[in-house]
Parts: structure tokens; C-alpha cells; sequence
């Protein structure tokens, strides 16, 4: 039991931190295509490694996000077995969702400058799903490495 929460929580983890480091390099690249202006190659790698560095609320966010989702995905794909290859992607984009969404709620505008428009809030939702499939590799991957 201890060697699969273990195994649970690395993954869990290595996921969220990936769709942290996309979402946040995404949510870069839609703030800074909205400025009228060229801006080069060099800035827009500078400015998502900045942001990287400088967000990492979200990045709890994330990982509270996918602590509430992938338990429950987990107990659902046992009832619902034609749909479980997707229960763990379909969770982190609702992960995603749901905290863009509460974000709202509570401060009238969403905190994440890249998900302010429609594309961008879609973006950030394709992170989760990609983060759902992190997740669901690595605990398949662990299992097996780790007795």
C-alpha cells in the first residue's frame, strides 16, 4: 500500500510540474502575441523562463487540482470501464477547468494573463489533458519499476 501512493504521488507530482512548465510557457506565448509589436525568439524564451520561475502558485494549483481529480478518476474508471483510457486526461482538463473557473469566480478575471481569452483558457485545459496522460504513463511505469 505505501509503495503505491508512493508510486501515485511521483507521478502525480512529475505531472503537475509538467503541465505547470507548458501551461505557464503557453500562457507566455498568448500575452506576449497579444502586443502589437514583433517580438523576437529570444524574448519569448526569456520571458517563460522568468515566468516559470515566478509563478509557482499556479503551479499548487495545479497540484491541488490533480490531488481532488485523478483519485476520483481512478475510483470512476472502475465503474466505468469503456471510458477508462481517457479518465485520467478527461480529469486533469476538468482539473484545469474548475480552477480557471473558481479563479473567476473569486477575483472577477482569471490570474493566468494567458488564459484570458478563449484559446487561451482552451489552452490551458489541453495542459491538464496532457498532464492527465503524464500521470496515467508514469503510475503504469512506476508500478512496474517500483515492487
Amino acid at each position: 500500500m505505501t509503495m503505491t501512493i508512493l508510486r501515485n504521488s511521483l507521478a502525480l507530482f512529475i505531472a503537475a510540474l509538467v503541465t505547470y512548465i507548458i501551461g505557464t510557457a503557453l500562457s507566455t506565448i498568448f500575452v506576449l502575441r497579444a502586443i502589437p509589436a514583433e517580438i523576437p525568439l529570444g524574448t519569448y524564451i526569456s520571458t517563460a523562463i522568468t515566468d516559470i520561475k515566478g509563478q509557482t502558485l499556479y503551479l499548487l494549483v495545479i497540484l491541488l487540482g490533480f490531488m481532488i481529480a485523478f483519485p476520483i478518476a481512478a475510483i470512476l474508471r472502475k465503474f466505468l470501464t469503456k471510458v477508462a483510457k481517457i479518465g485520467y486526461p478527461l480529469a486533469g482538463a476538468v482539473a484545469i477547468a474548475v480552477a480557471l473557473g473558481l479563479m473567476y469566480l473569486k477575483y472577477e478575471t482569471v490570474p493566468i494573463s494567458g488564459a484570458r481569452s478563449t484559446l487561451g483558457f482552451a489552452a490551458q485545459i489541453f495542459t491538464g489533458m496532457v498532464g492527465g496522460i503524464i500521470f496515467a504513463i508514469l503510475q503504469k511505469a512506476l508500478k512496474q519499476l517500483i515492487i
